[in-house]
Order: structure tokens, then sequence, then C-alpha cells
């Protein structure tokens, strides 16, 4: 049986690719001749030219030479959309009739951009961006967003891309980093929190108009992360008032092994959007807002423990066409949430589980400016404020049983990070005597401050017969406070040395204001157009890159220490004196960096089949840990910078499409992720860790060798819709501890059951009274895999090695109008 799983992912890989194509293909015989310009009489050099077809696939992209103009031959009869992308200005929109005559003749005139203005090409392309990176990407939209994982907000979005993977404690993993590894801004501004570099607020998905994972962007301008970086792109007003509500009505939960059986409220998420011209051609406006609440069901405890959480999400965008060649814009951003029994698990029962309550605040302005016909700026200035509290259900001691959790969490927090960060890109273009040249510049400015207070409370672990095996008691409660300005200056160059190669090469220097570290990041990149279509294309690239340092690194030392006390078998008598826990910092501390370099291959088959395949390589260095150590005067933990890490990747994917009734893409991942496990944030994140263990190099908790994923969606007639998700894969490692809760054999050596999820949807478009709403239902774990999320790991328990918290089969009602 084993080896028919190990094989699955080839066979139904080898299937998908073996699928038989058109049996014809129709001959080219059109053409298209165009010029970009601006100002209506000035030429744009540089500019990507996407030509898609009647079906919305890419066809053929090429750049505009110096003069602006542009030539796309090879082409079958029939209409076009030829769509042109330059940074800095907005992207726009021809329609192209060839004929078997002569060439069509298209004209397109680029207004200066306002803020974040882009249309998204989507999906698995071939297309040579014309935006921020030659790199590859993954993006999901904001209908694919409503349909797949509606009112989810970016970090459902996210799931839904191959790149991440969700670990069980619910966070995200991009390219087998850990959480606080990845980036995530809101257009050029982070919204990362400076405490714990990791990003908690929640957009309404109706502000949302695209998400990005850029898992290895060259392009300098990006910085501050290590396995990846999510760009989301907000929704501008357009030209006509309109107002929408959307997912007014909830979903319900089935009761346990009913599936039509439903009991309560599942999930509730009603929203709304309206936006229009305050101004005619000047101003315009769009406000948006989502109140979330859902209920977390764990498998393994009784149906009425559940984790809820609520969230109210307000976002607001203006933008002003000040002249055409002057644009500002602006956003204003509230995300409060609050999470009751946010850590209800198998061995957590709700009195030990503990509340978070976040408050999110950003507010940013962005200035655009042409300055001459080849030169645009860019300037945002943003404010970003994440409160958040940890809050216990009580103040009785925390009691670690083998097999559950008496008394209460035993830390309470609270976090309040403030910062303020300027972006300012100049970007222009000229020809040289090598090929034309796209130049871009800036700065990165950020200020944080970063204050909080922690109390922590006894810890008694326990053995199964309910002696005491181990006391941890901590100092009285403390405050942490960390300031730091963190600067970037980066240059890049992003030449064109044949009409069908680009190389993109510059540097980035980075202040690390924590650590004091001054940081160079060299990257390359470079895109080969195999093919005069553009629908064969080679990437690759080379470069390093640095996290963001979290600031809990400055405060390591003011987290209160405690008295570390272990027991004989009687629970009572000490087994030596106890052991005060002091904290260290290791002398010289550096800004954790990896070093990363992918080469990826896409080829567009026909228009409707699309093959890509890569290799990706990233090494970690640096990479800050805590070590647990006997010292002559009791014990210690030291913060150091002596981690490491390697992960690689081999993926094939192919993507399938037929016009807008069929979309299906499909991609196996073979991967290996290792590292030191005593990463700072996996003990001192928002929830403390009261035990920190020894640390080795092992698998990482994101290490999954094998993986499947395939997303899809059908409409076999226009009111019809059908979704599924599939998602095979490898088993999540784990480690093995002893009766006072230190690690047994080889850390990570273990792993949970291979898991195979299916959900399917399937919705109808109905007519009330003017409306067209869309009903159905979703059906999750519909194949009811076993997918636990708990294992009872502790080798003093009866039940040791035994698996828990699986996801039931689930049914669930929908309704939802489409934007």
């Amino acid at each position: 049986m084993s080896r028919v799983r190990w094989h699955l992912p080839f066979v139904i890989g080898a299937a998908l690719l073996a699928w038989p194509g058109p049996a014809t293909a129709q001959v080219p015989i059109g053409a298209i001749d165009g010029a970009v310009s601006t100002q209506h009489t000035t030429p744009l050099g540089g500019v990507s030219v996407i030509v898609i077809d009647a079906t919305g696939r890419i066809v053929a992209t090429v750049v505009s030479d110096g003069d602006g103009r542009f030539h796309v031959g090879g082409l079958v009869t029939g209409t076009y959309r030829v769509m042109a992308v330059f940074q800095g200005f907005e992207t726009m929109l021809e329609s192209a009739a060839v004929t078997d005559r002569d060439p069509a003749n298209v004209t397109i005139d680029l207004p200066i951009g306002t803020l974040s203005d882009t249309i998204d090409v989507v999906g698995t392309t071939t297309a040579v961006s014309g935006g921020d990176t030659l790199a590859p990407v993954e993006a999901i939209a904001s209908r694919e967003l409503d349909q797949f994982v509606p009112g989810t907000g970016f970090q459902g979005a996210v799931r839904m891309l191959s790149t991440a993977i969700t670990l069980p404690d619910g966070s995200i993993s991009i390219k087998g980093g850990r959480p606080n590894q990845a980036g995530v801004q809101l257009g050029a501004a982070t919204l990362v929190d400076p405490a714990s570099a990791i990003a908690n607020v929640s957009l309404p998905d109706d502000a949302i108009d695209s998400v990005t994972v850029l898992p290895n962007p060259y392009a300098v301008e990006y910085g501050r992360f290590a396995s990846g970086l999510v760009v989301i792109q907000t929704r501008r007003a357009k030209d006509q008032w309109i107002f929408r509500i959307n997912r007014f009505g909830p979903t319900f939960r089935n009761r346990r092994d009913q599936p039509f059986t439903f009991t309560h409220i599942d999930a509730f998420g009603p929203r709304f959007a309206t936006g229009g011209p305050l101004v005619k051609d000047r101003v315009f406006l769009e406000q948006t807002g989502q109140f979330r609440y859902s209920t977390g069901e764990v498998p393994s405890r009784p149906p009425d423990e559940e984790r809820v959480s609520t969230t109210m999400s307000s976002f607001t965008r203006l933008d002003a066409n000040v002249s055409p060649s002057h644009s500002l814009g602006a956003t204003v951003g509230l995300f409060p949430s609050r999470s009751t029994f946010a850590t209800l698990g198998t061995f957590i029962p709700p009195d030990a589980s503990v509340d978070f309550h976040i408050y999110g605040k950003q507010a940013s302005i962005t200035e655009r400016a042409l300055w001459t016909a080849k030169t645009v700026s860019e300037t945002t200035l943003q404010f970003f404020q994440s409160r958040t509290d940890v809050v216990p259900q009580g103040t009785a001691p925390m009691e670690l049983q083998p097999d559950t959790t008496l008394g209460n969490f035993f830390n309470r927090q609270h976090r309040n990070s403030t910062s303020y960060q300027l972006v300012s890109v100049v970007t222009t273009d000229r020809d040289g005597p090598v090929g034309l040249h796209l130049f871009k510049a800036g700065v990165d400015l950020i200020h944080t401050q970063y204050d909080g207070t922690s109390d922590s409370r006894s810890v008694v672990i326990e053995r199964a017969d309910g002696t005491t095996a181990r006391r941890l008691d901590f100092a009285a409660a403390t405050s942490q406070a960390v300031g730091s300005l963190e600067a970037a200056l980066f240059a890049q160059d992003r030449l064109q040395l044949h009409p069908r190669w680009y190389v993109e090469f510059g540097g980035r220097l980075d202040r690390d204001g924590v650590l004091d570290r001054i940081n160079l990041s060299p990257r390359l990149g470079t895109a080969v157009l195999l093919n005069e279509s553009g629908s064969a294309v080679l990437r690759g690239g080379w470069g390093l890159f640095y996290e963001r340092t979290p600031a809990v690194a400055g405060a390591f030392g003011t987290f209160e220490l405690e008295t570390d006390t272990r027991f004989a078998a009687d629970g009572v008598t000490p087994l030596g004196p106890a052991a005060r826990v002091a904290r260290l910092t290791a002398p010289g501390l550096e800004t954790p960096r990896s070093r990363t370099w992918d080469v990826t291959y896409e080829h567009r088959l026909n228009a409707q089949w699309a093959f890509r395949t890569g290799f990706l390589q990233r090494e970690g260095r640096q990479e800050l840990i805590v070590t647990p150590s006997v010292t002559p005067a009791g014990a210690a933990l030291t913060l150091s910078s002596a981690g490491a890490s390697s992960y690689r990747d081999a993926e094939v994917g192919v993507h399938f499409t037929r016009g807008s009734s069929v979309d299906v893409d499909a991609s196996y991942v073979r991967s290996k992720a290792q590292g030191d496990l005593n990463a700072l944030t996996n003990f001192f994140d928002t929830v403390l860790t009261p035990v920190v263990g020894a640390n080795a190099y092992a698998p990482l908790n994101a290490d999954v060798p094998h993986r499947l994923f395939v997303r899809g969606r059908l409409m076999p007639a226009p009111r019809w819709l059908f979704l599924g998700v599939f998602d095979w894969r490898t088993g999540i490692p784990y480690s093995a501890v002893n009766e006072m809760l230190d690690f047994v054999g080889p850390r990570n050596s273990l792993r949970f059951p291979n898991a195979a999820r299916l959900e399917l949807g399937l919705e109808r478009r109905i007519k009330v009274l003017r409306y067209q709403p869309w009903v159905g239902i979703r059906v999750t774990n519909i194949l009811g895999a076993f997918l636990p999320a708990d294992v009872q790991a502790n080798t003093n328990s009866p039940s040791y090695g035994t698996f828990y918290n699986s996801d039931n089969r689930g049914v669930r009602l929908q309704f939802r109008f489409e934007r």
C-alpha cells in the first residue's frame, strides 16, 4: 500500500500531462503593429505589451522599443485584447481585429497611474512581467477569492496557492519557511507587526483586488523577508457609483456524522462596498466594510466547545487626479478582532486556552508624478499600528499533564507596535548601446516602536499518575520597549539585451534597526523568451534576502526569568537544586539572511494547455535561535545567530482552460526543508511557550516532501458553477517528549499520516426580483479522510502515538452575490 501512495502523485501528474489536446491547430496568418505613448505625444519605451485572445489567455508578450513601437506576428484571425503594462502608469487595454490582410494597428496612450491601479492577469501565464520583477509569481484575483474562499480575506487567498501550505496551528508557510520569514505588503508598504514579524490584520474582501505571492522576487525594491512576499492590491472606485452588499446569509454547521442535519451558525460574514466619483474624472472614493463571525470546531472535543472569532474591518480608499501628470491616493483601515478560546485543542480545554484581542490601524497617502516623458516617481507614507492582547481565562497555575492541561494559561501579554514608513521610488528608461534600460532607485525608511508587558505564572508539569515531574516558577511581571529605525537604499537596472532577453540586476543596502547592522543584498534575475510569440519562457535568478528582525529579539533579555525545579518519582523530592534560568544574548548578533537561486521553464502549448517546471534552492544563515544550557549559576537560555536552514524544491505543473467555462491548475512539488528548530519566534511569539528544549538541525515543521495540489472551476452552463480543491501531501514531522517534556530521540523524526483533502462546491445562480445571487453547498473533506491536527507525543501517556482532531466531513450552505 505504501508503494501505491508513494507513486500516486506521479501517476496523476503523468495522466494530466498525457491528456490529449486539440487534434488540429490553426495556421497563424495575422499580425499587430502598435505604438505606446503618454500625454498623447511622448513615446514610451520598455512597456510590456501583452496580447490576449478571445478565451482570455495570453498568446504573446513583447516590449516596446525606444520609440514606443511594437510588432506581434504569428496570430490567427480574430479579435484580441492588447494590454500595455508599465510601472508608474495606468494599465490600459485596447481591442485589435486581426485579419489575413494588413496588420492591425493599435495605439495605446498610458495616463499616469493612480494608487495601485492595476489590471491583473492571474493564474499561470508565460508573460514576462512589465511590473516589478522578472521572477515567476502566483496570484489570485478578487473573483476567485469570492468563489473559492469567500469571507476569508487575503489569508484565505494565499491558502489557495500552491506555494503556500497551512500548518496545524493555522499559520501559513511559503516555500517551507516559517510564518515570520514571509513579508506582507499593502501596495508598497508593509502590514507586518514589527514585534513578531507576522501580519495579523484582515482586510474586507471587497477591498481586495488581487493577492500575489512572490516566492523570490529579485527586484531590489522588495526586502525584509526570506521565504516569500505577499502583495495585496486594493480596489479602486470606478467611473460610476455602485453599492453592493454580500454574504448577509450565514452558513450553517452540520451535526457530526450527519452531513445534512444542521445545528447552528458556522460563519456569518456580511460585507458591503460602495464607491464612485466624487468629482467626475478627478476624485474617486471606495468604501468597504465587513463583519466576520466564525466558529472553529475541535472534533476531538465536545461539540459545545468551539473557537469563536469575531472581526470588524473597514477600509477607505480615495484617489485624486490632480493633473494629467500628478495623482494622489489615500487609504484608511481599521481592523479590530477578538478570538475566544483561540488555542483550544485536543489537549487544551477551554479553561487552559487564551483569548486574542487584536486591533490594527492603517493610514497611508501615495503621491505619483510624471516628471518627464520617461521619468515617474511614487512616494508612499504610511502609519501602521497593531495592538495585541493575550488574555488567559484565569490566574490558576498551569498544569501540563500528558493527556490534558489543567488550570489556566501561564502568560498574559500586551503588545503595542507602531510604525511610520516612507517609500519613494523613481523609475526611468533610457536607450543604451547594448539595449533598452529601465532604471529604478529608491529609499525605504521605517521607524518602529514596540512596547509591551508580560506576566507569567507557575507551570507545573505532571506525570500520568498525577505526581509532579517539573515546576517552573516565574519572576514578577516585566515590560518591554524597543525602538528602531530601519533604512534601505536600492537601485536596479532592467536591461533588454535582445527583443526576447531581459536581465535585471541591482543591489539593496539595508540597516537593521533592532540589531544595528548594515547588510548588502545583490540580486540578479533574467527571463528569455524562447520563441517569437513568447509562449515559451525560461526564467532564473540569484539573490540575497535579509529578514526583518522581530522587535522581540531586542527585548529578549527583558522577559521574566523562571526557576526550574525537577522532582523524583514521588513528586516531592527535588532531583537537585532549583536552577534559575538566565536570559543571555550572544555577542555580535547578525541579521538572518537567505541565499536563493531558481530556474523555471514555462510553456503555453496552445490556447488551452500550459506547462511549467522549476527548481528552487534557499540556504538560510545567521538565523536567530534560542538554546538552553547549564551554567555554573544554574541554567540559561541564549539567543544567538547560530541558526541555519535549507530548502529546495522541484515543481511540475499544468494548467488547462477552455474559455470561461473550465479552468484547472495542478502542481506537484517535491521538496525538502531542514533547519535549526529552536527559532526565536517559535518560543517568544505572541503566545509564549513555557518549555524550551534542546535545539537540533532536523526537518522543519513545514517539511512536506510530496505535495499534489489541484484547483479547478467548471461552468457547464452560465448559471451553474462547480468548484473543487484537492490537496494531497506528506504528513508534517513532530517530536516525542518524556515526562519532563524533554525531547526523546531525534527531533522531528516522526510524522503525521499523509493527508488527502478534497473539497467540492456546487452553486446555482437564481433570480430574486432584480438580483441574481448564487446559492449552493460546499462539502469539506468529502472523502472522509483522516486528517489529524494533534498527536499524543508524550511517551509517558498510555495514548502515546495516537492522532486526534481530524476534520469531519462537513456540508455548508452558501449564498453570495458576485462582484
